[in-house]
This record gives structure tokens, sequence and C-alpha cells, in this order.
């Protein structure tokens, strides 16, 4: 089966795009995976301040793109997942540099449980007028493992209770209903993209990638444990977006494995050296590029419950990286060799 993805307005030029990051922990060495160290923080931020990054909030993401504004050169958008204490750490530098930012809430956790955010924090962080608060559903939920594991009506009646927790909650702890949805752990699904999205103006996911004001959901670039290098950050703004208006398999549940996996791109003379990646499996070389389609030449044999499938293809015109990467799904994974005729 076959997506055609979901377009805002085109972007402009190889430059028109947005770098969206995502952070969790800040200098906490309990948890090495999703943390990132203080003085890289502090070094990456520094460096996008005197590089003259375009540092803006989600809300004035959204209203360029919704306006059909080309994105501005050298934008950059800052996201923290969770609304763990250390965000305040966060909060500190981002403050000196006068950096907007957003945090997603876990709803059910802010002001109860212990690492997370105060209300009282949440409140100094408003009155910088830097922080925008977003979404991150009420229980943290792994939808992606729901929707493996549950019947459908289930699964749709988990989504109505998350949003109508999550919402009843945030608007009692800041007064108003968040416009902005980033999903636990980066998981959705046809369904759950249909569910939020005219709830929300911008959904989140944590596909690597750049967004043109083209892709749904917005891609974010995660920097966390061994991704929060410097070298990496820096990598990371460099990566342009791939136009992909078509690919296979479908985002989601698949139902079958193994797949063919392919990629109809807009504009194909741009770009060459093209290769795919899935998770478990790593990158794969065995492409071919016919017109505007580049794919595998075998079939994927999806060897994870969640399996994310990119490709990189290098800009003609720029130098750059281009990626594009989207989420399947697969209750039954098989096993290496990953490849087959």
């Amino acid at each position: 089966m076959t997506v055609t993805l979901y377009l805002l307005p085109a972007v402009a030029a190889p430059d028109n795009y947005a770098t969206v990051f995502i952070f969790h922990r800040f200098g906490d060495q309990r948890y090495p995976s999703t943390s990132v160290p203080m003085r890289d923080f502090e070094k990456e931020m520094k460096y996008l301040k005197t590089h003259n990054y375009n540092v803006i909030s989600v809300k004035k993401l959204y209203d360029i793109v919704s306006s059909g504004k080309p994105i501005p050169p050298k934008t950059v958008v800052i996201t923290i997942d969770d609304g763990y204490e250390t965000t305040m750490k966060a909060f500190k530098i981002l403050k000196k540099y006068k950096f907007p930012f957003t945090v997603f809430l876990y709803t059910a956790a802010i002001n109860r449980y212990p690492d997370f955010l105060t209300l009282k924090q949440i409140k100094e962080m408003e009155e910088s007028g830097l922080v925008t608060f977003g979404n991150h559903l009420y229980d943290h939920p792994n939808l992606g493992w729901k929707r493996l594991h549950l019947p459908k009506d289930k699964y749709v009646k988990l989504l109505k209770r998350e949003e109508r927790k999550s919402r009843k909650r945030f608007k009692r702890l800041l007064g108003y209903e968040p416009e902005f949805l980033a999903f636990p752990y980066g998981d959705y699904d046809k369904i759950s993209l249909k569910f939020f999205r005219n709830r929300y103006k911008l959904l989140f996911s944590q596909d690597r990638g750049a967004f043109s004001g083209r892709e749904f959901p917005v891609p974010r670039m995660a920097v966390v444990g061994s991704q929060s290098g410097f070298k990496l950050f820096v990598e990371d703004l460099n990566i342009e977006p791939l136009p992909v208006v078509k690919h296979t398999p479908d985002i989601g549940l698949t139902d079958k494995n193994p797949v063919s996996v392919s990629f109809e791109i807009e504009n194909p003379e741009n770009y060459h050296y093209c290769s795919i990646y899935a998770t478990g499996v790593g990158w794969l070389n065995n492409v071919e590029k016919k017109g505007n389609v580049v794919k595998l030449k075998d079939k994927l044999t999806l060897v994870k419950y969640k399996t994310r499938i990119g490709i990189r293809c290098y800009d003609k015109r720029t130098g750059k990286k281009a990626e594009f990467f989207f989420l399947v799904l697969e209750k039954k994974p098989g096993k290496s060799p990953a490849l087959t005729n």
C-alpha cells in the first residue's frame, strides 16, 4: 500500500527548512541514555547564537507554514519532552541566550511526581515569555506498542481517554488548552494521526529529518545519550528535508512482512547517492533509482516491532545530506537475513 503525504506549501529552496530538536533530561547522570551533559547543551546553544541561527517558537513555526510563506534559512526550534525537573537547568541557559523553547508536558506527572516540574517552576518559566507548553498526553502511553496489542476499538478508546484527561489536567495546571502535541516515544499510526490532526495545530514525532512545512507529523532530531554530542548536533543542523511525496510501506501497522520499500521523490534530478535505513538493519546501499523513485532492490524483513524506515540522499546543489523517515509497526517481526529476493 502506498501513502501520499499531507503537504503544506512547498519548500522554496534547499535552505528553507527548520531543524526541530528534541531534548529530555539535562545534566542527570542517573539516566545517561536520555540526558544531555550541561557542557554540551551550553556549547550547542552558544553555537546557535554565535552563528546567527533563527531560533523560533513552535507558534511562530506554525504561523509561518500555515501562511504559506517559506521557512527562513537557519531556522531552529527547541523542544523538550516530558517536563523533568532538570528542564530548569536548561531554562537558565535558554534564558541567557533569550531563546524561545517548548516543553511538552507528561500531564499526570507534573506537580505530582518526584523529578518532574512543579507548578511554581512552570510559572517561573512562563514569566520569562520564552516558553510554550504543549501536550505529551496524560499517562505517557507507548502508542506504538498499544496499537500492536490492542483491538482497534480499545485503541481508539485509549486515544479518547488520553486526550480528555490530558487536556483537562493541562487546563487545570496552566489555565488554557494545549495547541501542540508531541507523541510519547515519538510513536504514531494512521489512526492516532487522524484522531489528533484536527485537535492540534502541529503534531511532533521523533523521526529524523528537517521540516519544510510539508512533513506530517513534524520530524525532530533527538539529542539524547550517545546522540547528544556537539559534533552530531552541528551535523544535524545541516540535514536538509528530502521532498518525499509517496512511500511504501504505509505508516503504522503492516499487513505483510517482508515488505517492498520505495520512495517517490520530488525533483529527483537534484539528488543522488541514496541509501535506505531500517531499525535493526542499518543503512542499506542495494538501492536503485528510476525516474523519481528510489527503492530497495530486495524485499526488507522487518526485524523489530517498531521500525523507523528512512532514506538519505545527497543534494547535488548543496552537497548536503537530505533525509526522510517514518514509522512502521509489525506484530510478528522476522529474523535476519533482512533482505530477500
